[in-house]
C-alpha cells in the first residue's frame, strides 16, 4: 500500500512538472510569436513611410541609415569616372568577372556613396582589366541601400591586395574608401538594380525579411505554441485515467 502510494506521489509529481515545462515552452513559443507580428507590422509602417519619401531625395537621406536597409529608390547625381575599381572572384551564370564599384555623388547629399554596379566579365588574360566608360553628366540611377559590413568572409589581409592591379579588390570595406579618396563616404552601400552601363549586369539582391514572412513566422510559432498545449492536455487526460484505476 505504502510503495502504491509512493507511485502515485512520483507520478503526480511528474505531471506537474511536465505541464509546468509545457507552460514554459508555450510561453515562450506566444512571445516569439507577438514579437515576430509585431516585426511585421513595424515593417509594414516603415516600408509605407519610406516609400512615400523616397521621391523626396534630401529627406530620404535625413532617415536613420539602419531604417533603408534593402529600400529602393531612384537617385539622381554623377558619377566619379576617375575613381572606379573592379571587385573579384565574382561569378554570375557561370562566368568569372568582376562587379564594378564606383563613387556616386548623389545631389542633397553631403556624403560620397559607394556604389556596386553589377557584373562584369573577365577576360582571358587576368592581367588585362576590362575597359570601362562611364558616362557624363547627370544620371538616374535605381539603386537599393545595403547598411551593416560591406563583404563576406575573406582571407585577404585588406581590400587592394592583387597581385597585377591596385585597383582590384578581395572585398568591400568602408574605411578603404574613405582613406583612398580622403572623403566622408556614406556607410550605406548602394546597389544598382537597372543596368547603368551598357555591357555591365546589376545581379546583387539583399536580403531583407518582408512583413509578410515576419507574420508567417508569427503564425507558425502560434501553432507550435497551441500543439504543445494540444499534446500535453491529451497526455495529462491519459495519465489522470490512469492515477483513478491504480
Amino acid at each position: 500500500m505504502k510503495e502504491s502510494a509512493i507511485s502515485v506521489f512520483n507520478k503526480k509529481t511528474s505531471t506537474v512538472l511536465v505541464i509546468l515545462a509545457v507552460i514554459v515552452v508555450m510561453s515562450v513559443c506566444f512571445r516569439l510569436s507577438y514579437w515576430q507580428w509585431q516585426r511585421a507590422t513595424n515593417k509594414q509602417a516603415l516600408l509605407e513611410q519610406l516609400t512615400e519619401q523616397s521621391q523626396d531625395q534630401k529627406t530620404l537621406f535625413s532617415q536613420d541609415p539602419d531604417s533603408l536597409q534593402g529600400v529602393k529608390a531612384v537617385l539622381t547625381g554623377k558619377l566619379d569616372q576617375k575613381h572606379w575599381w573592379l571587385l573579384d572572384n565574382q561569378i554570375v551564370d557561370g562566368q568569372v568577372g568582376y562587379d564594378l564599384i564606383a563613387i556616386f555623388d548623389a545631389d542633397d547629399s553631403a556624403e560620397r556613396f559607394v556604389i556596386n554596379l553589377g557584373f562584369v566579365p573577365a577576360g582571358k588574360n587576368r592581367s588585362h582589366l576590362p575597359e570601362i566608360r562611364f558616362p557624363s553628366g547627370q544620371l538616374k540611377i535605381n539603386a537599393q541601400f545595403k547598411i551593416g559590413k560591406w563583404s563576406g568572409f575573406t582571407l585577404a589581409e585588406y581590400p587592394n591586395q592583387s597581385a597585377h592591379h591596385s585597383n582590384v579588390l578581395q572585398y568591400l570595406e568602408h574605411t578603404f574608401f574613405s582613406r583612398e579618396l580622403e572623403a566622408k563616404i556614406s556607410p550605406l552601400l548602394l546597389i544598382a538594380d537597372q543596368t547603368v552601363i551598357e555591357g555591365i549586369t546589376p545581379h546583387y539582391e539583399a536580403v531583407v525579411m518582408s512583413p509578410e514572412k515576419h507574420r508567417a513566422y508569427a503564425l507558425q510559432w502560434l501553432l507550435i505554441g497551441l500543439s504543445a498545449g494540444v499534446i500535453a492536455l491529451f497526455a495529462s487526460k491519459r495519465e489522470s485515467g490512469k492515477l483513478k484505476y491504480e
